[in-house]
């Protein structure tokens, strides 16, 4: 079987002036919004596809909370094979996880479908508590604080545990089991996988690491009611209601989009779509009144706004003048170069400074502080440079480039990152990170000189890691 392939047509022949895609990209630049990739589908075809350096086309990213409707597609296919209901209880399939006596009653009422609509009988999340190793245990010992099928809440807890029901049922990773059901099919990456928990099961909840492309096959399928060149891969009426709002959102989230609704671990959106959704800006997004998709890498986290602003310049830069403008036969703004031209932001300012020389190697032992740093040093050269330090994991070295990027593993996480570094007044040097690997986010470190002392701000935005990276010190020369 041949995989799922796409043809191309320039924006125009789509009825999307190309100038519309460049607003968009732009706009969201303007507002230094940390976008990885964009790909804009209409009427079944590529129209605009850009990735922005180091990330590329085959660049496995993490995809976040996007794996839960991957989680979705494989209950709904269980449930195709009358593997399970989704009226089923379910501590009926994990009765070796209940403590006695008796499991709640709020517990014992709950059934898949409860969990797939995210409401469950938690508030939140049961295993983000320290030292938990059995993420799926903490689901059934974890007291409820509601009845199930009744509010929405946002639990991935229940998510992780509808993974673990998928893998203890049929033997195999989830990923696997997909695969062999219809992602080889479709040409879904050969590396492509899914993060552990610590119980050895996949991350069912936000562990997806795949590429933007293979986002748009599974969506693109998705989007056809699981149906694909006249064969059914997928079951069309459990695919129509998971796409479907099942439970209403607007009390309880907090951005327009969210306030849509919510199906079977897919998002409602405004414009009559839905959407797999990945925290930080991860999307793939389905509307189908004029048949489009759009799917989005980026790193929004830190950004208050950030993910309801990729959509609200989507809908203003290019969804709203679809066939309310004229397109130009004759583009006055070729996409082509622009689309490939794409990079991270690095930090903006100068690459010198009046007191460049005087800091430049000087050690500074810094105050006791609750982030444990015991001394940094800042080395620069013409392009480049070094940030040194100590912490009680030991002494490392944080590479960057100077008003660019440089890619490199970044000290102790051994993740990959792009760091930049430049002057952005004359006493403050600042050095961001970002973070791009199974760990996606960012890090600022600024310093702040004057006269023999140094003044360190430190912010990391990042979800479970990086946490001596926040926080403010001073050091005073050596």
């Amino acid at each position: 079987m041949n995989p799922l392939t796409f043809t191309y047509k320039k924006p125009e022949e789509a009825g999307i002036d190309p100038a519309w895609v460049i607003n968009f990209l732009n706009r969201l630049e303007d507002f230094r919004l940390p976008m990885h990739s964009f790909i804009l589908m209409k009427d079944d075809a590529i129209v605009a596809e850009t990735y922005y350096a180091p990330y590329t086309s085959d660049t496995l990213h993490r995809m976040f909370s996007v794996t839960k409707s991957f989680v979705s597609v494989a209950i709904g296919l269980l449930a195709d094979e009358g593997k399970i209901s989704l009226d089923d209880f379910i501590i009926s399939h994990f009765p070796e996880k209940l403590t006695p006596p008796k499991p709640s009653p709020y517990l014992s009422e709950m059934t898949i479908r409860d969990m797939l609509t995210m409401t469950s009988c938690h508030s939140k999340t049961t295993y983000k508590t320290s030292g938990c190793t059995d993420w799926v245990g903490s689901f059934f010992t974890t007291a409820p604080s509601h009845a199930p099928g009744t509010t929405f809440s946002y639990d991935t807890s229940a998510t992780h545990t509808l993974c673990a029901l998928v893998e203890k049922l049929t033997g195999m990773k989830l990923l696997d089991y997909l695969r062999t059901k219809f992602l080889d099919e479709i040409g879904f990456s050969k590396n492509a996988y899914i993060m552990e928990a610590p119980g050895g099961e996949s991350l069912g909840g936000s562990g997806l690491m795949c590429t933007p492309m293979d986002l748009l096959r599974f969506i693109y399928v998705v989007s056809k009611n699981g149906s694909l060149d006249g064969r059914q891969l997928l079951p069309a009426d459990y695919i129509q209601a998971a796409t479907s709002r099942q439970v209403d959102t607007y009390g309880k989230s907090s951005t327009w989009e969210e306030m849509q609704g919510y199906g079977y671990q897919f998002w409602m959106t405004s414009h009559n779509g839905y959407a797999c959704y990945g925290m930080g800006g991860q999307y793939a997004i389905v509307y189908p009144e004029k048949n489009i998709i759009v799917i989005t890498t980026a790193d929004t986290q830190g950004r208050q706004g950030g993910t309801q602003l990729i959509y609200d310049t989507f809908y203003r830069e290019i969804y709203d003048k679809i066939g309310t403008e004229s397109i130009s036969p004759t583009p006055s703004r070729s996409p082509e170069q622009y689309l490939k031209n794409r990079s991270l932001f690095y930090v903006e300012g100068t690459g010198t400074s009046p007191v460049a020389e005087r800091i430049n190697g000087i050690r500074y032992e810094m105050d006791t502080n609750p982030m444990g740093f015991r001394w940094i040093s800042l080395s620069l050269g013409k392009y480049d440079g070094t940030f040194d330090y100590e912490t009680d994991k030991g002494v490392f070295c944080l590479p960057f480039s100077i008003l660019a990027n440089q890619v490199v593993q970044f000290p102790y996480y051994h993740y990959k990152a792009c760091v930049s570094g430049a002057f952005r007044d004359p006493n403050t040097f600042l050095i961001k990170a970002h973070i791009t690997d199974e760990c996606v986010g960012s890090l600022f470190i600024q310093l702040v000189f004057k006269g023999n002392d140094v003044t360190v701000m430190m912010r990391k935005f990042e979800e479970t890691l990086f946490g001596e990276f926040e926080g403010f010190m001073c050091g005073h020369r050596a």
